[in-house]
């Protein structure tokens, strides 16, 4: 639906074309054959920019919970060079510390060192430590290339028992969130490490977060975030073609359900949620990895499609650093993020760039974007 303002330019343009016609008409009575004169081509160009102007950006936030390690790192920086994006890296503090230094990670609930996830561990010829020292390095790098960082907390526990995130009070949750400051930003006190990367960010550049499998009472958890000055979380799901809501003083910006290609259910736009489909959560075959990627790639690009010539809502897809089903999953999405990200009127962010959009746009603009009412996009 256009605006006012559109509605009023598009009465000047068909005033300058009747104006132009009547011209003619007046100068052919006299005995002159005069074309009409056609409408400035400035009027028109405002008129079609001012139309764009009404519709909002294909958004696409890419995210990584974990981020630990050094393997995936360069690739997931190099995929988003190549496609001019900026992705969100979700950290685990405990891929910040060393095994034989796990003691000094106090989680809630929980006995000094314990964790539901591995510590940061050899890789090849490296020593735990120095996979700390690569890991801040990548870190680092990443942010000084406009990506950002934010965190997957820590111990990752979730599941069923007493102990795990769903009974954890306000307490608990900032517990844990003085544990990940204390890792990601003394990582190299913690590791002994005399000549690690300094980060070039501090505690207050962390302003979102993601918590263990999508687990935790959003309730509680939400005015803790808000008290500490986080802006979002991504915790949440939706139906594709949800768009994000203000909670607690909290964006929540939710992973999606989408078709899945191939079956007759959704699936959540997350590796995770696909390897558990397809193969049970264990890797198969490396020749049946193909098919794998193809379905997960036509899944993701047909939700892409779906609502960037729809409503617009934000997209939230995610992956963890894992190489499943022989990289089939990384395949995907880095196929999704390279066909998509230079597309007309598609912004590939992180989620903090996403949030600062939505607070500037006006209440009223947002609730015109919910509804729909917008000119859709036809390519």
């Amino acid at each position: 639906m256009l605006g006012r303002a559109a509605v009023v330019l598009v009465v000047a343009v068909a005033g300058l074309l009747a104006a132009a016609h009547l011209g003619a008409g007046e100068r052919h009575r006299a005995g002159r054959r005069v074309a009409p004169a056609p409408p400035p081509a400035r009027a028109l160009h405002i008129y079609r920019r001012r139309l764009v102007a009404t519709r909002p950006p294909q958004f696409l936030v890419v995210s990584f919970d974990g981020s630990g390690g050094t393997e995936l790192w360069p690739y997931w920086r190099g995929i988003a060079r190549r496609a001019h994006a900026h992705f969100t890296f979700f950290v685990s503090g405990v891929y910040l510390l060393a095994e034989e230094r796990r003691l000094l990670y106090r989680p809630p609930r929980h006995s000094r060192g314990a964790s539901d996830i591995w510590f940061a561990r050899p890789e090849g010829s490296r020593s735990a430590r120095q996979v700390v020292a690569g890991t801040l390095q990548q870190i680092a790098a990443a942010y000084r290339e406009g990506n950002e960082i934010g965190t997957h907390y820590n111990g990752h526990f979730c599941g069923p028992y007493r102990s795990a995130v769903m009974g954890w009070t306000a307490r608990d949750w900032n517990q844990e969130l003085d544990q990940f400051d204390r890792l990601l930003f003394h990582a190299a006190a913690n590791n002994r490490l005399p000549r690690a990367a300094r980060l070039p960010f501090g505690p207050d550049e962390i302003v979102g977060a993601r918590t263990p499998c999508l687990q935790g009472s959003l309730r509680i958890l939400y005015p803790v975030l808000a008290r500490r000055g986080f802006r979002y979380d991504g915790s949440q799901l939706a139906r594709l073609g949800a768009w994000p809501r203000r909670e607690g003083g909290i964006w929540s910006v939710p992973l999606l359900e989408i078709p899945f290609v191939g079956h007759t259910f959704r699936v959540v736009s997350m590796d995770y949620n696909f390897f558990a489909n397809q193969t049970g959560a264990v890797s198969t075959s490396p020749s049946e990895a193909p098919a794998i990627e193809r379905e997960t790639y036509l899944s993701l690009l047909r939700a892409f499609r779906t609502t960037y010539r729809g409503n617009r809502a934000p997209l939230s897809f995610a992956n963890h650093f894992e190489t499943w089903n022989h990289w089939a999953y990384d395949k995907a999405l880095a196929r999704v993020v390279l066909r998509v990200c230079r597309l007309p009127e598609v912004r590939c962010v992180s989620f903090r760039e996403l949030v600062d959009w939505l607070d500037a746009q006006p209440h009223a603009r947002l609730r015109r974007f919910r509804a729909g009412r917008f000119r859709l996009y036809r390519p």
